[in-house]
């Protein structure tokens, strides 16, 4: 899933919201910080389990990102069991 994300800077840290997920934010001091904070916003309004953001750095402005569905924390990595 590709997700719009803008990156702000201001004193002391960065912020960054998600055009496609209303009211998705995170806030860090630092860009890999936010990088971090932001997967985990996404996964948990997605999915309700932290997600990775799957391109490697962020950027103050307009970015497109990638993210994909974190595994089944309580899967089996698809084996059904039958």
């Amino acid at each position: 899933m590709e997700l719009t994300i803008t990156v702000e800077q201001e004193p002391g840290g960065y912020w960054s919201q998600v055009g496609e997920l209303p009211g998705c934010f995170a806030a860090a001091r630092t860009l890999s910080e936010l990088h971090e904070a932001l997967g985990e916003a996404v996964g948990l309004y997605l999915w309700d389990v932290p997600a990775c953001l799957e391109e490697p750095a962020l950027a103050v402005g307009e970015s497109t990102v990638h993210v994909a569905r974190p595994p089944d924390p309580g899967g089996d990595s698809g084996n059904d069991g039958g």
